[in-house]
């Protein structure tokens, strides 16, 4: 799982363009995210839970949350954007959080088609394009209670991990360079993740040892190596 800095801590950042037959693996940041199915059907992971996107639909990602994309034969547009654009959207959340979820949205089409025209306009004309769609999203949103943590505790944690996962790290080393506790670090990835950190790192060695296989002529014990597996029997 990657975390996207260039999507970080950016004022009055917002980007969009359209996709064909896209699929990314898992991934967050910190921005919000919109994602416009124009044609097909596309599969989406977020948290954990699986998505079908239809024609004609859009749904709304928040901040931080884990998803990936399937390859299909959907053409999606999809924007990224800071949260500077929509303030009064996370006024009225407060602590609760937004469920994803898909949301008819036939009368907006204009106004989605037109967002990956969008990059040279005002920013009034971008946020108020943003602020019509959060109002749509939150005619039937369903919310739950925010229990995620601080994002730039987020940020720098998993960023850390996919740099290193190649090193011996654990919990505790990684509690001592950022100078956390190492419970409350135990307990703010498993609140991000729905994993503990044995696995969270197991995941991304395991990962990289399938694109070695796939890539390299090297045996199972140099990839092991490799991918920071200690020994062939762990791997």
């Amino acid at each position: 799982m990657e975390y996207q800095n260039e999507n970080f801590s950016g004022v009055y950042d917002f980007r969009c363009r359209y996709h064909d037959g896209w699929a990314m693996e898992a991934h967050l940041h910190e921005y919000s995210e919109l994602l416009y199915c124009k044609t097909g059907v596309c599969e989406i992971s977020v948290d954990g839970k699986r998505i079908i996107l239809s024609e004609g639909e859009l749904i709304w990602l928040p901040p931080n949350s884990i998803h990936q994309f399937r390859k299909t034969d959907a053409q999606l547009i999809c924007a990224v954007f800071s949260r500077d654009f929509i303030p009064i959207y996370f006024h009225l959340l407060e602590e609760k959080r937004i469920v994803p979820a898909p949301v008819k949205a036939e009368e907006l089409r204009e106004i989605l088609d037109n967002l990956p025209l969008l990059k040279d306009q005002s920013l009034l004309l971008i946020s108020g394009y943003l602020n019509l769609i959060c109002a749509k999203v939150m005619e039937t949103a369903v919310f739950e209670e925010n229990n995620r943590l601080d994002g730039a505790l987020y940020q720098k944690v998993i960023s850390y991990i996919s740099e290193h996962f190649r090193e011996d790290i654990s919990l505790k080393s990684i509690a001592r360079h950022f100078g956390y506790n190492e419970k409350y670090l135990s307990h703010t990835i498993h609140s991000l993740t729905g994993i503990h950190f044995s696995k969270l790192l197991s995941l991304y060695r395991i990962e990289y040892a399938q694109k070695l296989l796939r890539e390299q002529s090297l045996t199972i014990s140099q990839i092991a190596t490799e991918c920071g597996f200690s020994a062939i029997n762990t791997f």
